[in-house]
């Protein structure tokens, strides 16, 4: 069984990020999956057309060296690559080439510097456009089999999304998954609410035959504490949290990125699975 089908790796053919990535494909999903790379060569107005020539000389550079890189990836990782370049928007072009060949899982590196206020621009902008999953990680990431998945949830349905994916990795890797709930309002009604929506979520996983509990994080301030003690509890090497799985965006706002989402991916030292959102067509208010 595969986990995934099809999967992209954005890559600038920096040698230290495309090996992590394939590693991460060869611990997690060497199971004959499909594999593409993608360079995008960045096209920005300007200053691309007066260098036009030199971008068009390394275009044809990346592909001249394309059997020797394939030639490298099957020798060292024995992975067998579709290799594309393409020129334009990076963003805009993982798309388009994700729609084009039925990818449904998106492997990227985010920066190591933790200290910066947002993520990247180009991994921001993807989180927008894409209704593919991405895995995200650092380059200092330690990429082992899935034991345990981390998953926080929130009142609005639209979070629960995410908890399909845990139970589909949980069952392929038989894993146990660890549901977060965060109590930042001292009105009885919601921490009721969160609660029943906590052990619904543990009957159902359950019910599939799979391990999982339910971590509380009582008498908070506010929905910000809440997500740096989802990192916290993630990032503490005792609770063994292998991944942690957040939504790309929140229905609650107008299908925004969701800022816990995002934030989780920039503090976090273990990969996240960014799910994307699908409209239910249901109310985005609170159960």
């Amino acid at each position: 069984m595969k986990l995934y089908n099809k999967i992209l790796i954005v890559t600038d053919f920096n040698e230290e990020a495309l090996n992590k990535c394939l590693s991460c494909y060869n611990s997690l999903f060497a199971d004959n999956s499909e594999v593409h790379l993608l360079n995008v060569i960045e096209d920005t107005g300007f200053i691309t057309r007066l260098f036009a020539s030199y971008a068009n000389s390394f275009e044809e550079c990346v592909k001249s060296r394309f059997p020797i890189i394939k030639d490298t990836i099957k020798e060292r990782w024995n992975i067998n690559v579709k290799l594309h370049v393409r020129k334009g928007s990076i963003s805009k072009e993982i798309v388009e080439l994700c729609n084009e060949e039925e990818i449904n899982l998106i492997i990227m590196l985010v920066s190591n510097d933790n200290s910066l206020d947002v993520i990247g621009a180009n991994t921001h902008k993807l989180l927008r456009l894409t209704n593919v999953p991405i895995l995200t990680m650092r380059r200092n990431h330690e990429i082992k089999q899935i034991k345990n998945i981390l998953i926080p949830l929130e009142l609005y349905l639209s979070s629960r999304q995410k908890v399909a994916d845990a139970v589909m990795w949980a069952k392929y890797y038989n894993a146990k998954i660890t549901i977060c709930l965060g109590l930042w309002d001292k009105d009885k009604e919601t921490a009721f609410k969160v609660k029943r929506i906590g052990q619904t979520t543990m009957d159902f996983i359950e019910s599939k035959g799979i391990e999982c509990k339910c971590v509380t994080f009582d008498n908070l301030d506010s929905s910000k504490d809440y997500t740096l003690k989802i990192v916290d509890y993630a990032n503490e090497p005792a609770n063994n949290v292998d991944i942690a799985m957040v939504m790309n965006k929140d229905e609650s706002i107008d299908f925004r990125i969701d800022d816990r989402g995002r934030e989780i991916i920039r503090l976090s030292q273990r990969p996240i699975l960014c799910v994307p959102l699908k409209k239910t067509g249901m109310s985005a208010g609170f159960l």
